[in-house]
This record gives C-alpha cells, sequence and structure tokens, in this order.
C-alpha cells in the first residue's frame, strides 16, 4: 500500500524523520505544501494543491494532519483517492500503523485519528466491562456472593470486577450534610459499597444506625457497617447495612442469630477488638480459617475473608501479601477483602501509579472486594483512581494481556505518547536572542479594576470575580467556567480589562488555576503550582 502524507512546511523534517526510525510494511511519500503550519490546510486548500501537481492515482489512501478543519472527504471526492484525517501529532503516527489496511471502518474523515481510535478503544473496553457483569446475573457459582437481594444484588467473585469499599471516616464525629457530601462524592468516582467507619473506643450504635439509614435513603448504593462493636454492628445492620467489616473471635458470640443470615460479614484473623495481629504468617492464616470455622458453626453463611494488609516496611507489605496467597491456597472458595487505603495514606508518593500497582497486585492475588479511603489531600481521587485501575486490571486478565493499551489508563500526568517537537534553533538565520530571566516588570493596577480568581472543586468549576476599585466592597461580576480559555474570552467580552500586562496576568493565572483543578494541587493565587 502506497500513502501520501500531506503536511506543512515545518512539520515535513519531523514527519519524514518519525518514519525512517519506524518502518512499517507500507509505503510513504510525504507532501508538504507552501504553508508552515499543518493545521491551517484546510481540505479544500488541499484539494486544490494536489490538483496543481498532476494525477496521484500510485497512491492507495491519503492521510491529512489531524488537526485540519473541516471533512477530508473533501479531498476524496477532487482526487478520487480515499482521504482521511491522521494523528493530531506526527510522533504518534506509528500508532496507526495497525489500522491503515482497514482505513475506511477504523479512520474518520472529521476526527483526528488518535482521538478516533482512543474512543473506540474506550468503547470495547466498556463493552467488554458490562458484558462481564451480566455473565453472573442469572445463577451464581459457588465462591460468589450477592449483597442484597434478586437481580438488583451486587455480586462478588473472583470472574467480576473487584468490588470497591470507600470508607467515611470517623462517621459519628460528622453532620448529616458532610457525610452525604462525602457518601455522594464516593459514590459518583465509582465506589460500589459505602462504608460507615464508627469511631473506635466511643461506642455509639444510634448514630451506626441513623447514618446507615441516611445514606441508604439519600443514594441507591450499598452501604457496609465499620466496627468491632457488636451493638454497633447490629444496630447498622437495623439501619440496613448490606455488608459488616468485621468479625474477629470474640465479637461474633454477641451477634443474634437473627441478625447472622441478614448480610454478608467479613472476618478478619483477630482474637478480640484491640487484640495484636498475629505476625507470623502460618499463625495469621491459621487463626483466620479458624475464625471463619467459628462463624460457620454459629450460624454465619455469607463470610468474606481479610487476612489483612499491612503498610510498607514497619511492620511490611510483603509477609501480608504472603498470608493472602496461603489463605486462599487452602480456602480457595472465600472471597477475599483487602484493605489498601492505609499503604496509599502512609506513603508519601502520587496516588494514582501507587494504587494502580496494589490494585494489580490484588488481582493477581484474587482479591473480590477493595477498601479504601480518602483521608489526607495526597489521597484525594483514590476512589476514582481505584476504580479505574480495576477496571484496567480485570480488561488485562480477561484478555490475558499486560495491563496496557486497554482503551482506559491511569496517566494523569507523564503521557505515553510524547507528541513534543524538539527544538531546533532556526537554521541561517540571524536574528536576536534575549535572555530575559533576570528582568523584572513594573506592576500598575488596571483602571478597569482587579481580578481574584478560586478554584471550586465541588462543582469542578474556575471562578474569577472582579472587583471595581482596591476597596473589595463587592464583586463586580462574577465569572465561572471549566476552563481557562472560557473565562478569558468572558473577561474580554465585557471588557474588564484595559492592559496588556494585565491581561497576561490573567491569563497566567487562570491557566494555573485549571491545572490545580485537574490535577489535585492547592492553587493559592501568584503561588507557584509545583516545587515546595
Amino acid at each position: 500500500m502506497k500513502i501520501l502524507l500531506v503536511t506543512g512546511t515545518l512539520a515535513a523534517p519531523h514527519l519524514r524523520q518519525i518514519l525512517e526510525e519506524n518502518p512499517s510494511p507500507y509505503s510513504f511519500d510525504v507532501l508538504a505544501l507552501p504553508l508552515a503550519v499543518a493545521a491551517f490546510l484546510h481540505p479544500k486548500y488541499v484539494a486544490s494543491q494536489i490538483k496543481l501537481r498532476g494525477p496521484l492515482k500510485k497512491y492507495n489512501l491519503i492521510l491529512l494532519p489531524g488537526m485540519v478543519a473541516g471533512d477530508a472527504r473533501i479531498v476524496t471526492e477532487s482526487t478520487g483517492i480515499p482521504t482521511f484525517k491522521g494523528t493530531r501529532h506526527a510522533a504518534d503516527l506509528p500508532m496507526l500503523f495497525d489500522y491503515l489496511v482497514d482505513a475506511e471502518k477504523t479512520l474518520s474523515t472529521t476526527q483526528p485519528a488518535d482521538r478516533f481510535l482512543d474512543s473506540q478503544l474506550e468503547k470495547k473496553a466498556q463493552h467488554d466491562l458490562a458484558r462481564s457483569e451480566k455473565l453472573l446475573k442469572s445463577q451464581i457459582p459457588e465462591g460468589y456472593l450477592r449483597l442484597g437481594r434478586g437481580s438488583d444484588g451486587l455480586i462478588i467473585g473472583p470472574r467480576l470486577p473487584m468490588r470497591i469499599i470507600a470508607e467515611i471516616t470517623d462517621a459519628p464525629l460528622r453532620s448529616e450534610t458532610e457525610i452525604l457530601r462525602i457518601a455522594r462524592h464516593f459514590a459518583s468516582s465509582g465506589a460500589n459499597i459505602i462504608d460507615v467507619g464508627m469511631v473506635a473506643e466511643a461506642p455509639d450504635p444510634n448514630a451506626a444506625q441513623n447514618i446507615v439509614k441516611l445514606i441508604r435513603k439519600d443514594l441507591p448504593v450499598f452501604v457496609s457497617i465499620d466496627s468491632m462493636n457488636a451493638a454497633e454492628i447490629k444496630a447498622g445492620l437495623d439501619g440496613g447495612a448490606h455488608l459488616v467489616l468485621s468479625l474477629n473471635q470474640d465479637n461474633m458470640m454477641d451477634i443474634d442469630k437473627r441478625y447472622r443470615n441478614r448480610a454478608v460479614f467479613t472476618v478478619i484473623p483477630a482474637m478480640q477488638h484491640g487484640a495484636e495481629i498475629p505476625k507470623a504468617l502460618e499463625a495469621r492464616v491459621q487463626l483466620l480459617i479458624d475464625n471463619l470455622s467459628n462463624a460457620r458453626s454459629l450460624g454465619f453463611k455469607k463470610l468474606i475473608a481479610d487476612p489483612l494488609c499491612d503498610p510498607l516496611i514497619n511492620p511490611g507489605l510483603i509477609q501480608a501479601l504472603q498470608a493472602y496467597t496461603e489463605f486462599s491456597q487452602k480456602e480457595p472458595q472465600v472471597p477475599m477483602l483487602m484493605g489498601i487505603g492505609n499503604i496509599t495514606e502512609l506513603l508519601d508518593a502520587d496516588s494514582p501509579g501507587v494504587n494502580a500497582l496494589l490494585v494489580g497486585i490484588a488481582t493477581e492475588l484474587g482479591v473480590s472486594l477493595l477498601l479504601t479511603t480518602e483521608v489526607s489531600p495526597k489521597t484525594k481521587g483514590s476512589i476514582w483512581e481505584v476504580h479505574r485501575a480495576v477496571q484496567m486490571m480485570h480488561l488485562a486478565r480477561r484478555r490475558r494481556a499486560h495491563p496496557k493499551d486497554l482503551g482506559i489508563d491511569l496517566l494523569l500526568l507523564k503521557p505515553k505518547r510524547f507528541p513534543e517537537q524538539p527544538f531546533e534553533p532556526v537554521p541561517e538565520v540571524e536574528y536576536p536572542k534575549v535572555n530575559v530571566s533576570q528582568e523584572t516588570a513594573i506592576i500598575r493596577l488596571d483602571k478597569a479594576g482587579f481580578f481574584t480568581f478560586h478554584v471550586d472543586r465541588e462543582r469542578y468549576l474556575l471562578i474569577a470575580r472582579h472587583y471595581p476599585s482596591e476597596t473589595r466592597e463587592a464583586p463586580s461580576i462574577e465569572l465561572e467556567g471549566t476552563t481557562a480559555q472560557q473565562l478569558i474570552n468572558a473577561i474580554l467580552a465585557r471588557a474588564l480589562i484595559t492592559q496588556l500586562d494585565h491581561a497576561a496576568y490573567i491569563g497566567r493565572e487562570l491557566t494555573r488555576a485549571e491545572l490545580a483543578l485537574v490535577t489535585g494541587r492547592p492553587y493559592i493565587q501568584e503561588a507557584a503550582l509545583f516545587g515546595k
């Protein structure tokens, strides 16, 4: 197959270099049209320029730059050769090599190829995930559990995506408004179960029951009660809890018979509340097995095992992971829960990669439920990150592939592809080059007034408040939007700036605020976004 790549004069050398460095089974020619910026090559212009060059019958396919405006079919109609949009950046062209044989089905005349292919991959990923859920709706095999009743219940088992339990820590100390705000955030982030975390050494059965009822009334989610206190556990069940975290050797004796089949219960390797968890691998696993056996003998039917996951270094994660492996070999039909929130909280590292790795490890261990939370600022967004990682790992396992190129990812800061072109001086041209790093600017107040900028994380919005004078008595207007560009356009449309230096300042600050909103970094006006 012979393919013509159309581009501008600036990108042509880089495009040829990309082709040299990435061999393919196709033959490519690069046509650099007399326009510097490739994005300005409208299909009508391309069609007219190609006509000037005579017939192009030797080509099977024409690719335009992905960022051109308009519909590439204009070129197809003019030349008779199928024409589509390529990638937005030359560096991404090799990702198309596997799709060019069937270009009419895999490429678009209106969307950049990389964006179109990404959307197709994501659609396939979501289809595969939905299919996994449907497979087991009718009949639950051995080793699976159902939270809730009937077809609306939540099935837990090894061939399904891991279920996410998101804990509201110290729930009785929070107001109803705050509890619902957190619960809604967790649910929208992908949590399957909202966990009501009680306060250790301060039992409050009434709060347990009321909070479970509050969440169940407000949200169509499953709810768990997280306590070692038997009275709180029973009160949570009276409130409608679907899951209990957790039973130990002592408190299971105090759960009345009428509660024992009402929900699913998690069992841990502990003698009683506050008792030390065995450090030795064999002792921990054996105590967990003994506790499960005791629970069964007492009439508890739906049980989940939690061998307990320890933080890194002190006391150490590896032996805890070995306990999961050892337990699953001895009790392969019992679903396992892994708490990963304490690992993320006790590690000063960005949470997306940490959560992805922990979810991957849990997948290999055969874990069915993950417990996590968002307490410290560095772990904000962890519920969504775990949700995304669960989808990735489930797809990878289902497809027998590595957790990459799945259609979904957790690449939030570092890109998978790096389309930036390396800086090169303009050859054979003399022009001034000035280092301005030591220059300072004189700050002048704009006669039109000034702005304060804010990030509203609850509504995921950027806010710009305009004050007509230095007194700050009241804003003359408050503008809100989701991107810096939206607010800049609104400010210009309302003539709220009169100076170039003020315009530059507003552009810089709004861009910084948008980055803070996207990345989760704190935004403070005029303060650096990164660095200490």
